[in-house]
């Protein structure tokens, strides 16, 4: 029943300015986090040859020995590396929970149709690396 008054008629310029918000946050954060860095990261490449170092490697030639001390610098590596991709999932997901109605967003993206699939693809497009 709540997911009804959720689409009546009267709603609809809030889930426009709903499906603005998310657009402004996916296109500002995409941009800080993913589309910005890797631009220049591509640039760097193109003129040195190399994509940098390994986070698996580090600074040595070769991987370090298992161990528990490797695993916690390969997390922390890691983490560093990826930390605001995971900040911004979890506010990308926060918005879509809190400003978009649930049954437009299951009638649009569930309905097991071709149309579907392929729009969840295109979506997820200029998240991916």
């Amino acid at each position: 029943m709540e997911d009804r008054a959720a689409t009546a008629p009267g709603r609809l310029p809030e889930h426009l300015r709903g499906l603005g918000v998310l657009l402004a946050i996916a296109v500002l954060g995409l941009f800080i986090v993913k589309w910005n860095p890797y631009f220049h990261r591509a640039l760097a490449a193109a003129v040195r040859h190399s994509i940098g170092s390994n986070i698996v490697f580090s600074t040595g030639v070769a991987a370090p020995s298992p161990s528990v001390a490797a695993a916690i610098q390969y997390a922390q590596s890691y983490f560093k590396s990826v930390w605001q991709a995971w900040v911004l999932g979890l506010l990308l997901a926060a918005t879509i929970e809190t400003l978009l109605p649930r049954d437009w967003l299951t009638r649009v993206l569930c309905s097991g149709t071709l149309r579907s699939s392929v729009l969840g693809g295109v979506l997820a497009l200029p998240g991916m690396m």
